[in-house]
C-alpha cells in the first residue's frame, strides 16, 4: 500500500514537472519582412481589385508563426487585396478553404507550448496578421488566411465582392503557388529533351484515332522483360493544363525519391518511369488505403501542336500506408476500368473537360481470367481507352464534346 502511495506521488511529481516545463515559454516570433513571402507573391488583378498571394514554407511558417503549424496539417497563405473601387469589398475566406482555419482556433491548438501569457500574446498576434473580411474603398489589407496543408502546389480561389455601378460585382481570382521546399516529380524531367526533334510528330484528331493503335498497349518493368497494366487514358493538353487540371479536380503533386526500390517497382512506358505522379484520396486523410495515383507519360505525338500524354491509375485498396512510404507495396483494385471511368468523372465535374472519345485500342482481359503484371497485381479490363481534351478554362458540364469514335465494349458483361 505504501509502496503503491509513493508511485503516484512519484507521478503526480512528474506531472507537475513536465507541465510547468511546457507551460512557461514565452511566445516569439519573426517578422514577416525577414522572408521573401512578399516578394514571390503571386498577382492578379481584375478591373478595380487586386490580389496578391504567397506561401510560406514548413521553415518559414514555423519561424514567422512561432510554431510548427504544418504538423498540425495547417498551412498559412498570405492574402494582399487592394481595392480601387469607391465602395468597400468584402473577402470570402470560404472562397480559399470551406473548412479554414480560425486565428484562434490556430491558438488554441498550439496554447501547450507557451506560458498564459505566451498564449495570450499569440492570440493576440494571430489576430492582428489575419486576412480582414473588409478592404475599405481605395486601401489595402493583407494577412494569413489558414488552410488544410497538401503537398506542392498551393491551388485556391480568392472571391471578392464589392458594389459597381448599381449593382453588385463579383471578382473570382485563381491561383497555383508554388510552395519552397517542395520539388515536384515533374519539375527534375527534361522536357526539351525528352524526344529528338525529329520522333515529334503533329497529327490531327482523326489521325490521332489511329495514331492510338500503335502506341503501347501496356507498361513494362525496368528491364522491359515483364509486362505491366494496360495504359488505358489519354490526356491531350500541354504541361501547365495538366498540371493546373490536376489540382483543381483535388490531385496533389507527387515527390519520390528515385533510389533503386522505386525503379525496380514503378511501372516503365518509352523505356522510362512516369513523367509525373499525382494522388487522390478520399477525404483528408493521408494515412488510408484509399488512394489513387495517376501516372502520366508524354509521347512524342502533338495534337494541333498540343501535347498527347498516356496515363494509367493504380487504386490502393489493401495495406495502410504513410505518404512517403512507396505506393506500389499495396494492395490494388484489379478493376482497372474503374480507375479509368473515376478520372473521367472527376475532370468532368472539376469542369476540366473539354472533349472526350472513347477508344477501343487497348488490352481487352476478361473478369473471368484477369491478368498478373510483373508486380504479381491482378487486373481485368473492357480494353478500353478514354481520350480527354483538357482546358485551362472553366468548361459547363453540358458544353463538353463527345467524340463518336468507337462504342464502349461489353466484354465485362459478357464475361461475368
Amino acid at each position: 500500500m505504501l509502496n503503491r502511495r509513493w508511485d503516484q506521488l512519484i507521478i503526480l511529481g512528474l506531472f507537475l514537472v513536465l507541465s510547468t516545463a511546457c507551460s512557461t515559454a514565452p511566445y516569439r516570433y519573426e517578422s514577416l519582412e525577414n522572408f521573401g513571402l512578399k516578394q514571390r507573391a503571386v498577382t492578379k488583378q481584375q478591373d478595380a481589385i487586386q490580389v496578391r498571394a504567397s506561401v510560406p514554407s514548413m521553415e518559414e511558417a514555423e519561424q514567422i508563426l512561432g510554431f510548427p503549424i504544418y504538423k498540425r496539417g495547417i498551412q498559412p497563405v498570405w492574402l494582399e487585396i487592394t481595392n480601387n473601387s469607391p465602395n468597400r469589398a468584402r473577402f470570402v475566406h470560404v472562397s480559399v478553404d470551406r473548412e479554414y482555419f480560425s486565428p484562434l482556433e490556430v491558438a488554441y491548438m498550439h496554447k501547450k507550448q507557451f506560458s498564459k501569457q505566451g498564449w495570450q500574446d499569440m492570440e493576440r498576434h494571430l489576430m492582428d496578421t489575419a486576412m480582414p473580411r473588409l478592404i475599405p474603398a481605395g486601401e489595402t489589407r493583407s494577412g494569413f488566411i489558414y488552410t488544410h496543408a497538401n503537398t506542392g502546389t498551393k491551388s485556391f480561389n480568392v472571391d471578392v465582392f464589392y458594389s459597381g455601378t448599381g449593382k453588385p460585382v463579383y471578382e473570382e481570382f485563381t491561383f497555383f503557388v508554388n510552395v519552397p521546399g517542395f520539388v515536384p516529380d515533374h519539375a527534375t524531367v527534361d522536357w526539351k529533351n525528352l524526344y529528338d526533334k525529329d520522333s515529334i510528330r503533329d497529327v490531327s484528331i482523326e489521325q490521332l484515332r489511329t495514331e492510338l493503335r500503335e502506341l503501347p498497349c501496356c507498361t513494362t518493368n525496368r528491364e522491359g522483360s515483364g509486362q505491366g497494366q494496360p495504359v488505358n487514358i489519354v490526356l491531350v493538353a500541354n504541361g501547365i493544363e495538366v498540371l493546373q487540371t490536376m489540382l483543381r479536380a483535388g490531385w496533389s503533386e507527387t515527390s519520390y525519391e528515385k533510389d533503386d526500390n522505386y525503379l525496380n517497382n514503378v511501372n516503365y512506358l518509352f523505356g522510362r518511369p512516369p513523367d509525373a505522379v499525382f494522388r487522390k484520396s478520399r477525404g483528408r486523410s493521408t494515412l488510408t488505403t484509399d488512394r489513387n495515383e495517376l501516372s502520366l507519360w508524354l509521347t512524342p505525338l502533338r495534337n494541333d501542336g498540343t501535347g498527347v500524354w498516356m496515363a494509367q491509375i493504380k487504386h490502393a485498396i489493401g495495406q495502410r500506408y504513410k505518404i512517403n512510404e512507396i505506393f506500389f507495396g499495396a494492395a490494388q483494385d484489379p478493376d482497372i476500368d474503374d480507375g479509368r471511368n473515376f478520372l473521367l468523372q472527376n475532370l468532368w465535374y472539376s469542369q476540366t473537360l473539354l472533349a472526350v472519345a472513347y477508344s477501343d485500342t487497348g488490352l481487352a482481359v476478361p473478369v473471368s481470367n484477369p491478368k498478373l503484371d510483373f508486380n504479381n497485381n491482378a487486373f481485368f479490363t473492357d480494353g478500353g481507352r478514354i481520350v480527354m481534351w483538357l482546358s485551362g478554362d472553366p468548361v459547363a458540364l453540358q458544353d463538353v464534346k463527345n467524340f463518336d469514335w468507337d462504342k464502349q465494349a461489353t466484354i465485362r458483361s459478357k464475361e461475368q
